[in-house]
């Protein structure tokens, strides 16, 4: 897993991009500095900083356009200058009227980004080893839980707790004394759809 957190940045003087850097919530952090917006919507970063100014009128569209069908999104986006966007959108986004007044909280704001972005990834984390441990119990009954925590690099004791979640979300998952194994009663499974 990249273990680098990026910032999107798009019409920042090489003085403003100093500014960031030097106020980095953590020692991974990059700055990605792109002349092309559409680099700032195609990668994922956990803040996205942008001079509204700078954006073309077609940029413009694509940003609100974008963002207004994903909203709310994970990173934190930064807006400064003389922004003019939906007011559902707005919501979402913090504004500033110049980079010095975003330079007054910026430390707290990247602060506030870096730790949004890890919460996200932990979540996402999570999800992504419920379902891995749900679909192993589905396609081979009787899985262990020492087979699953080699599997998945994690300890026994993370494996029992994923596998009360998928229970208390309503999987019915039993574990079987006599095989010392875990399987889904009837071997169907509510979140893959089977009952």
């Amino acid at each position: 897993m990249n273990n680098k957190m990026i910032i999107g940045a798009f019409g920042l003087s090489d003085e403003q991009i100093s500014s960031v850097e030097s106020n980095l919530p953590i020692k991974s952090c990059e700055i990605m500095d792109t002349d092309c917006f559409t680099d700032i919507v195609a990668i994922s970063e956990m803040a996205i900083i942008v001079i509204w100014e700078k954006l073309s009128d077609d940029d413009r569209d694509l940003l609100i356009e974008f963002y207004s069908e994903i909203a709310p999104f994970s990173e934190t986006m930064i807006l400064i200058g003389d922004v003019n966007i939906p007011e559902g959108l707005k919501n979402y986004v913090s504004i500033y009227d110049s980079f010095e007044s975003f330079s007054v909280n910026m430390k707290y704001v990247l602060l506030g980004a870096y730790r949004r972005s890890k919460k996200n990834e932990n979540y996402s984390s999570t999800l992504a080893n419920t379902i891995i441990i749900l679909s192993q119990i589905r396609n081979k009954p009787f899985v262990t839980t020492k087979e699953l925590a080699e599997k998945l690099e994690l300890s026994e004791r993370t494996i029992q707790r994923y596998i009360e979640t998928l229970r208390v979300a309503g999987e019915w998952i039993e574990y079987d004394t006599s095989r010392k194994g875990w399987r889904l009663c009837d071997g169907k499974s509510i979140l893959w759809g089977d009952v």
